[in-house]
């Protein structure tokens, strides 16, 4: 990868209660060090990465008090905020890794800041938005494979571009629209070609 640290959230071993107010945190630093994150290069409005802490928040409290409905709402409102967030973490490892000191950038932001192995595995179709209208893919290669063909989509899955075929397990796709959102799905190719792999989306930063 091209970066030297990696922001790390954890949100999946988080409580809904536990997200909120990891979230939380999150945004009131970010609000606070500006020198670091500059309102203007937000890839989202502090409003709405507050709007989102708050759905969930009061999703909860909805659920506590046992309103019709409220367990599936609470889990999509936690969908969203772990989506939203998860943009606000590939920001901050962006900006940090622009910097001769990530490791106390992505610090000040309330997230931890592991240093990237740079040529690191990975399980399954994997998306990082390195800003300027760039995206890396990375997916796994099994035994026997030896080439893959990447394809996106920017209309939610409807039609699908292919963009590489390549024999290189990461690629990447440039010259792509800021605060998109982008598809992505790969087939892998041994003494045949393999089948679609499972589809993931992405914000464009």
């Amino acid at each position: 990868m091209n970066t030297k640290f990696k922001a790390v959230l954890k949100l999946g071993t988080q409580t809904p209660d536990g997200k909120v107010t990891l979230c939380q945190n999150i945004t009131n630093n970010i609000v606070a060090n500006p020198t670091y994150f500059p309102t203007a290069s937000l890839p989202l409005p502090v409003t709405s990465m507050t709007s989102c802490v708050n759905n969930l928040h009061n999703a909860i409290l909805a659920t506590a008090s046992g309103a019709a409905g409220s367990i599936s709402n609470m889990h999509e409102k936690e969908r969203i905020l772990t989506s939203v967030f998860n943009v606000v973490r590939a920001y901050v490892e962006m900006q940090a890794n622009n910097t001769t000191d990530p490791q106390t950038v992505i610090q000040a932001a309330g997230m931890i800041a592991s240093k990237s192995s740079g040529g690191a595995s990975v399980s399954e179709l994997t998306i990082a938005a390195l800003g300027n209208g760039v995206l890396q893919i990375s997916v796994p290669r099994q035994t026997g494979e030896s080439a893959f063909i990447y394809y996106y989509s920017s209309d939610n899955g409807n039609t699908w571009q292919e963009f590489e075929c390549s024999k290189y397990a990461t690629v990447q796709l440039k010259n792509q629209t800021p605060a998109s959102t982008l598809q992505f799905k790969y087939v892998a190719i041994g003494k045949t070609k393999g089948a679609f792999s499972q589809t993931k989306s992405a914000i464009v930063l």
